[in-house]
């Protein structure tokens, strides 16, 4: 019980770094990085397996290591020899250098400004990334007892993971965003997604603005109007966070269909709140209301203009 608190602790104040971290750079560039970073995470993995497998570095790794971290090699070789001699698995050795590589020369700029490790944790909060591990682990432990005659190459290895089912951990909220995810055309749950995140922004730019516009300026009715000329005329007069719950109630019934099948509303919460946009639109909002509360501009922003702001958004160090 106590490793289990001590556990919970480390990842709960590795989520918070990097939530602070997260804030030094606009959220598209973040999860641009991040998800290349998954990229090259699966890319080790596959090193790994194989170092692990062979027990030294086949000239298959070493001219895709070559291609893919030139000069890493060189230095690898020789800690991978060492790491056999000394009866440690050489697969390790492998996946740290190439991965230190990756960090000292495709990420460096999210390194020299203070924002590695947000890239880190959305990289690994990713299906994705937790898709790799769980390949991983069922790989490792079929090839400790019979090594195959071929290695996968990196593309069939990319296909594996692609195809995982059933994560490490079976129990898991990402295990049941997963399987919604695998139930639906990638299409159909790509347009689930847009909707759910756009409605995610437009909440909390209403809210926000409810909380500061003058009733005789009123931006939010037009914009309700316009985008959802269904939704009941009443919801404007509620109180914001009312108002807020009743949009998003009345959006996932009518204007994103599937959102509420079974799953999917649990699916599309666990891809918003792992994703760098989440905490950055509730982080811009934060800002607007400290900054509103002492000055409220003469321009009132539509959600369009809001929005845009909200995706440029970072804060200095």
């Amino acid at each position: 019980m106590k490793r289990t608190g001590n556990v919970a602790r480390v990842r709960n104040a590795t989520a918070r770094r990097a939530l602070l971290q997260a804030k030094r750079v606009p959220w598209p560039h973040l999860a641009e990085a991040a998800e290349e970073y998954t990229g090259g995470h699966v890319f080790t993995l596959w090193a790994r397996a194989i170092v692990d497998a062979a027990n030294n570095v086949p000239a298959v790794i070493r001219s895709e290591i070559e291609l893919r971290a030139p000069g890493v090699y060189k230095s690898l070789h020789p800690k991978v020899r060492s790491a056999i001699d000394c009866g440690d698995r050489p697969g390790i050795v492998a996946w740290e250098d190439i991965t230190c590589w990756a960090e000292m020369n495709l990420f460096l700029s999210a390194k020299r400004e203070g924002w590695l490790d947000a890239v880190r944790y959305f990289s690994a909060m990713s299906l994705r990334s937790m898709k790799a591990w769980s390949h991983w682990e069922r790989i490792d432990t079929m090839w400790r007892r019979s090594p195959p005659r071929q290695f996968p190459t990196p593309q069939e290895w990319d296909r594996a993971v692609a195809s995982v089912a059933r994560l490490s951990n079976a129990d898991s909220a990402a295990q049941r965003a997963l399987e919604v995810v695998q139930s639906m055309r990638d299409s159909d749950w790509q347009k689930l997604l847009v909707g759910f995140s756009c409605l995610n922004a437009f909440s909390e730019w209403m809210e926000l603005m409810l909380n500061f516009q003058d009733p005789g300026t009123d931006h939010v009715s037009m914009e309700l109007m316009n985008r959802y000329p269904g939704l009941h005329p009443t919801v404007r007069k509620m109180e914001p966070n009312e108002a807020v719950r009743s949009l998003k109630s009345w959006v996932l019934s009518n204007e994103i269909p599937g959102a509420k099948s079974t799953g999917v509303p649990g699916a599309l919460r666990f891809h918003l709140h792992h994703h760098p946009e989440f905490a950055a639109i509730r982080g811009y909002a934060q800002f607007c209301r400290g900054i509103w509360a002492d000055h409220l501009p003469n321009h009132l922003p539509t959600f369009d203009e809001w929005k845009q702001a909200a995706d440029g958004y970072s804060e200095a160090c």
